[in-house]
């Protein structure tokens, strides 16, 4: 931005302070602008809680790859902030400790204040123990549409990981996880495995704000009108100036979701039949009067025609898509998706539709 932070008025970034308020809280989920102070804001609170306390955290990412570089240079942005303290990171520990007299002295088993995981592996940690882990955080766990995948059966993974970290039931102290991610798209598997929404308004203390109603998990968007109007009168933000771009970089809107061809079924729609794509089922409905169909969870379980996409999904009285030509009511609909006589109830049904067809139309 060609500021430095102590430039910045800092009251522009997300406090992890106010958000470790919600005590009864076991998830975070905290998705904001590019820039916003998500990855920082946990770091400085897992530096101080280890100098305070001696309480570690411990570092997810997805794939291997993705965690040798953010380790390295996990510290290079923060501790200068810490004149006192001298840091350390590979690809397995960070370390923290007072600067010795002898600058040569080694390292040693006390200074790690954090643990790198990879969630790929996780299943290989079962058998390790971390008492000392009270905080965790999953970095960039929304991915682009690029040439990175989801893991298969993602949530477990990450739930499997941790369960071994935290040891529910065995007197381990809380283990709180974050998941940080820049706007990306509410179709992933953390918002469909746990019926997620994004925060609409603010909540009476000023903040973007969703909590579940039956399980411990919050959802925070964390835009800031300050550091929204700091970024829009820097050069980059003139730059990208009124692209789609800008509203992910900047205003924190979802970069690959939007509402187009979005709309409520029609009451007059007849139901056609009901597809289902990871263990997702959705129903087809038909208003040939209107001329469109429309795509909704709402689904008639006695009705016969079904369609599975995958070979996993398939399950007994349901039709494999191998042909999609060979299933008439089924290719009528992907004509109709072809002529964009298609409409979604919400941006899940559709992003989760758009998955389908781009595999049943190669």
């Amino acid at each position: 931005w060609g500021d430095t932070l102590n430039e910045i008025d800092t009251s522009i970034f997300w406090n992890i302070r106010r958000t470790l308020t919600y005590s009864d809280i076991l998830i975070f989920l905290i998705l904001g602008n590019r820039g916003g102070g998500k990855t920082y804001g946990f770091k400085e609170w897992a530096i101080d809680d280890f100098i305070k306390n001696g309480n570690q955290f411990g570092y997810i990412r997805r794939y291997k790859d993705d965690l040798k570089e953010p380790m390295k240079q996990y510290f290079k942005d923060i501790e200068d902030k810490y004149p006192d303290y001298e840091f350390k990171s590979d690809t397995k520990y960070f370390y923290i400790r007072l600067k010795p007299a002898d600058p040569n002295e080694k390292w040693t088993e006390k200074d790690i204040a954090g643990y790198g995981f990879t969630l790929s592996t996780a299943n290989n940690k079962k058998s390790i123990s971390y008492p000392k882990i009270n905080k965790l955080c999953f970095d960039e766990f929304l991915l682009d549409k690029g040439n990175q995948r989801y893991l298969e059966n993602e949530v477990i993974a990450l739930l499997n990981l941790y369960e071994t970290i935290a040891r529910p039931g065995t007197g381990h102290c809380k283990v709180l996880l974050f998941l940080l991610a820049n706007a990306l798209s509410v179709t992933n598997p953390y918002f469909l495995y746990w019926n997620l929404q994004m925060p609409e308004k603010q909540d009476k203390n000023g903040k973007w704000i969703w909590r579940h109603p039956d399980r411990p998990i919050l959802v925070e968007d964390v835009r800031n009108d300050k550091f929204i109007d700091v970024k829009k009168n820097t050069g980059f933000g003139k730059l990208i100036e009124g692209t789609s771009y800008a509203g992910y970089s900047i205003e924190n809107k979802f970069l690959l979701d939007n509402d187009t061809f979005v709309e409520p079924k029609s009451p007059k729609a007849r139901y056609c039949f009901s597809f289902t794509y990871m263990e997702h089922t959705l129903g087809v409905w038909a208003d040939f009067i209107e001329g469109k169909y429309y795509v909704s969870k709402q689904i008639d379980p006695s009705y016969p025609l079904k369609y599975a996409i995958t070979m996993k999904d398939h399950q007994p009285n349901m039709l494999f898509i191998k042909n999609k030509n060979r299933n008439l009511p089924f290719k009528r609909f992907l004509d109709g998706y072809k002529d964009g006589c298609v409409r979604f109830e919400n941006i899940n049904i559709k992003n989760i539709t758009y998955d389908v067809m781009k595999m049943v139309m190669n």
